[in-house]
């Protein structure tokens, strides 16, 4: 398992979530309105709202 609480959604936009989430080998974490959803390999989903996202400048 990982402990995830942001991650970067492409090279140039970061996502911090609401709270850390446990993800498993084999989880799919699509980013959608507002938040993530953690999709098991079961079919099991979970919502979980973003903090903050934003552009990246370099």
């Amino acid at each position: 398992m990982l402990l995830l609480s942001e991650f970067l959604l492409h090279a140039d936009f970061q996502v911090e979530l609401n709270g850390p989430v446990f993800v498993a080998a084999g989880d799919r974490i699509p980013y959608e309105d507002g938040g993530v959803v953690v999709t098991r390999s079961t079919g099991e989903q979970y919502m979980h709202p973003i903090r903050d996202s934003y552009w990246i400048c370099h």
